[in-house]
């Protein structure tokens, strides 16, 4: 009798263990899980995009600078959209340069409507080109997939109180025809672009201290990511030509790296060995979700 006296105490005990730890551990994991689902997505996509998986049937880039790789890659892109529910649209160019040198390439892009009516658009994007013989995966395959998982996480809001597309751009390495051709488009339909955001050089973090850089074209842009933000983020003081094409035509624009100014960038860029295996996905998670956050921010704001 106090045997089975003792087991059932000995049970219950167990049993009320075994449920705390149950309504603990969600609290304990919640980070851990929103990194995991962040790092799965993104290593599929920097993975086929670099040739560590193949892009399609067992086909594997070895770059995305020729015309049938950008094809493609462009291709790949806009089917990944159709998965999240996305309308992938295509903007192709034909055109030349001064120089008579000829640029046939597709900008592609998928609108995430607001659901208040606003007219306002905020953009998300990154190129997806590379120069020959380089994989490209932290410049910028690793962009396209901050871009693509906000994107994600956008669509899936029940609430945006503003108009999101997020782009990828052809010809980056080719005078960044492609964003020309992209900013071109905007001003000829006459989008009200509220600002552009981009990333680039991201996935390296020698130093562990999760840290970025942000280029800014006002205070309250620069003040929002640093609110989001529970990692440095310094100051960049030198303006990338991508956002000087947005910044020519009166939109705001963000611009967000890896410590270029502390030196703390991968020194594999636009080389052979800019490959998926140097990447750092969990810094690169931890990037995706301060843009995922300043995204949401502003979709949720009045």
């Amino acid at each position: 009798m106090e045997y089975n006296t003792y087991k059932m105490k000995y049970y219950n005990v167990f049993l009320l263990v075994f449920v705390f730890a149950i309504q603990i551990v969600p609290a304990q994991t919640e980070a851990e899980r929103i990194e995991a689902e962040i790092i799965n997505v993104q290593r599929d996509i920097v993975g086929k995009l670099t040739g560590h998986e193949p892009i399609k049937g067992k086909k594997k880039l070895t770059s995305r600078a020729s015309a049938s790789e950008r094809k493609l890659t462009a291709d790949f892109l806009s089917n990944s959209l159709k998965e999240i529910g996305l309308k992938p649209e295509k903007n192709a160019y034909n055109v030349k340069d001064k120089k008579g040198n000829q640029y046939n390439g597709t900008n592609i892009y998928a609108k995430i409507p607001a659901t208040n009516g606003s007219d306002e658009y905020v953009i998300i994007c990154a190129h997806y080109d590379t120069v020959e013989d380089s994989p490209g995966a932290i410049h910028n395959a690793t962009g396209v997939s901050i871009a693509f998982y906000t994107a994600k996480k956008l669509a899936e809001l029940e609430v945006r109180n503003k108009n999101f597309m997020v782009v990828f751009f052809d010809h980056w390495k080719s005078n960044m025809i492609g964003t020309r051709m992209f900013t071109k488009m905007l001003q000829t339909d006459g989008y009200n672009v509220h600002s552009m955001h981009r990333s680039d050089y991201m996935g390296w973090d020698n130093d562990e201290d999760r840290a970025v850089e942000l280029l800014a074209s006002n205070l309250s842009l620069e003040s929002l990511y640093r609110l989001e933000s529970p990692v440095p983020i310094y100051k960049r003081t030198v303006a990338t030509p991508e956002s000087r094409f947005f910044s020519n035509f009166g939109y705001d624009t963000v611009t967000l790296t890896a410590e270029l100014k502390n030196a703390d960038n991968s020194p594999f860029v636009k080389q052979s060995s800019d490959k998926y295996t140097t990447v750092n996905f969990k810094y690169l998670a931890s990037t995706t979700s301060i843009v995922y956050s300043v995204m949401k921010a502003m979709a949720t704001s009045e």
